[in-house]
């Protein structure tokens, strides 16, 4: 556990491992490599929640660029990687981090290790989960996924949706829009939900798409969503910015004070020497 552990948290700092970078990525262009020259200007954590089964992994693949993959394997624990994305036509890099976000995991069984005597003869491992892991921390985006055929996975829309921060902006996902001619979840369903939550003044945006892991529809509709937490996250950068720059012009002038008064002294103590 304590290495799964280390990932995630290294991963808050930006440090994900290799392992988890994306193949495609290790052949850039001139122009690319350029831009990656001057580093790193964002750090954008992404996270992806839903009931079980919903595509929650899929999606997090797919956002990697990988194909879909029909066969469901369920997820034992929390899992991140880190996927390069910008917006528009900037310059900037922007490393967007996603966590596929397991709410109760599986924890390893421990191996044939050597164990001591007086060792405590645990048989399990804490699992990486939302239980464990405060999943919101350092949060700039939400995606939540539900399977418009299942009305179990909608429930646990309404339960879970009230429970994000508010200054996080929301892309409510409705998955498997595909079979549509099975579904049980009405779009209107959710934009009355959204509409019904008691949200304070100034709260980010909750939006709602649906989407197809299958044939791939509403990827370009999440790339854009990315827009929004990326320029929530580009104005408090640049408000802190505009601080920081204040109080050094309030301490310049300060030390320009200071120094003018100490000159003009040794200039009336020169005087007084030669008079």
């Amino acid at each position: 556990m304590l290495s799964a552990l280390k990932k995630l948290v290294g991963s808050e700092s930006g440090q994900l491992r290799e392992r988890h970078i994306p193949a495609g990525l290790q052949s850039m262009n001139q122009s690319l490599q350029r831009r990656f020259a001057k580093g790193v200007q964002y750090n954008m954590k992404i996270v992806i929640r839903g009931d079980r089964n919903t595509g929650k992994s899929t999606l997090w693949h797919r956002l990697q660029g990988k194909k879909f993959v029909e066969e469901y394997l369920p997820t034992q624990e929390i899992q991140a990687t880190s996927i390069h994305w910008n917006y528009k036509t900037t310059d900037d890099v922007v490393k967007v981090e996603v966590w596929d976000v397991v709410d109760k995991g599986k924890g390893k069984r421990r191996g044939d290790n050597l164990k001591l005597e007086n060792e405590p003869q645990e048989s399990d491992e804490v699992a990486l989960d939302a239980e464990f892991l405060d999943v919101y921390k350092n949060c700039n985006g939400v995606i939540m996924m539900f399977d418009i055929t299942k009305q179990w996975t909608f429930n646990y829309i309404l339960r879970e949706l009230p429970k994000v921060p508010t200054h996080v902006p929301v892309c409510v996902l409705g998955n498997y829009r595909d079979m549509g001619e099975h579904r049980v979840i009405l779009p209107d369903d959710i934009r009355d939900l959204i509409a019904g939550l008691n949200r304070p003044l100034g709260s980010s945006y909750i939006h709602y798409a649906e989407s197809s892991m299958k044939n791939g529809f509403g990827l370009k509709y999440l790339h854009r969503f990315f827009n929004i937490p990326f320029l929530q996250l580009q104005r408090e950068t640049l408000l802190r910015q505009l601080e920081t720059n204040q109080l050094d012009i309030d301490a310049t002038l300060e030390e320009l004070s200071v120094q003018q008064e100490t000159e003009d002294q040794n200039y009336d103590m020169c005087g007084l020497l030669f008079s």
